[in-house]
């Protein structure tokens, strides 16, 4: 049966064939690192954030007090993820650097936010502005003909237009290909559900409080189209062979590695590997 991609996974398949097929051929689990677990907990405090009781935030002092929930939402997420942290190994000041550049990101995303509430109140009250501000988060999206799933971070609908946007911790602001494929995937997913285009499909880069934007054209349209076709072809082989390796910068990092670090650089074997996990499973 033909597996259901997503737009990560095609991302997988372009950087490394071989991390795709330890990660969706054969299923092996992958390790967590201090930068996917602390990402978690940012992500979690913005979909939270838009889930709040508006009802309940103090209309006098509101930007004090919606500051204070947002970073509250990241401190309960930060805790109920510091045992993963703590597993890791990683020394204290490292993990205090990750909650300190955690707090910094919520910051600028939370000036950013209150820029764009204060411009709606001009025209509204605060519960009024913040709910016509409040997207549609974690939104699963799916594409019979193209064959391709995935979860929107933020699917933004404002005056009849329509934004995708994707949040990213990346050290750099730029909407690389990576990103652009990843988002022009959801824009044909969104145009197969909805018979239209997303106005905008762009990225908060939250390390950096700044937002890019593309527009959906045909082009980019058919790239997407292209990669979603030709990723089926190049994973039908079950055979480790056909998914070479691509070493590069994403293999090993300051704090951290590819979960197949080991394996692909023979420290650990495949077998032995799969043998920890059936006892483990048992």
């Amino acid at each position: 049966m033909t597996r259901i991609e997503s737009p990560s996974s095609i991302s997988t398949y372009n950087s490394c064939p071989r991390k795709y097929y330890y990660s969706y051929k054969i299923d092996l689990p992958k390790k967590e690192n201090i930068s996917t677990i602390t990402g978690k907990s940012v992500h979690s405090a913005l979909e939270n954030f838009y889930k709040i009781d508006i009802d309940k935030v103090d209309a006098k002092d509101y930007v004090r007090d919606l500051k204070q929930r947002i970073l509250g939402l990241f401190n309960d997420a930060w805790v109920k993820n510091l045992q993963e942290l703590i597993k890791l190994e990683n020394e204290k000041e490292v993990i205090r650097e990750y909650y300190e550049r955690c707090m910094y990101m919520l910051n600028n995303f939370f000036e950013d936010y209150m820029m764009t509430l204060q411009r709606e109140m001009e025209k509204y009250p605060l519960i009024e502005a913040f709910n016509r501000l409040k997207p549609m988060t974690e939104v699963y999206m799916f594409s019979e003909k193209h064959n391709v799933r995935g979860y929107l971070d933020v699917l933004m609908n404002y005056e009849g237009d329509v934004y995708i946007m994707d949040y990213k911790t990346s050290s750099k602001d730029e909407i690389s290909n990576d990103y652009q494929l990843q988002l022009v995937i959801y824009a044909l997913m969104y145009k197969e559900k909805h018979n239209r285009l997303p106005t905008k499909i762009g990225i908060h880069f939250l390390r950096h409080g700044t937002k890019k934007y593309l527009n959906v054209t045909d082009g980019l349209l058919e790239m997407a189209e292209k990669e979603c076709q030709v990723i089926r072809v190049n994973t039908q082989s079950d055979s480790i062979a056909d998914y070479p390796k691509n070493p590069g910068p994403f293999c090993k990092w300051r704090d951290g590695q590819c979960s197949f670090y080991d394996m692909c650089f023979g420290v650990q074997k495949l077998n032995s590997f799969i043998e920890v996990q059936e006892v483990k499973n048992n």
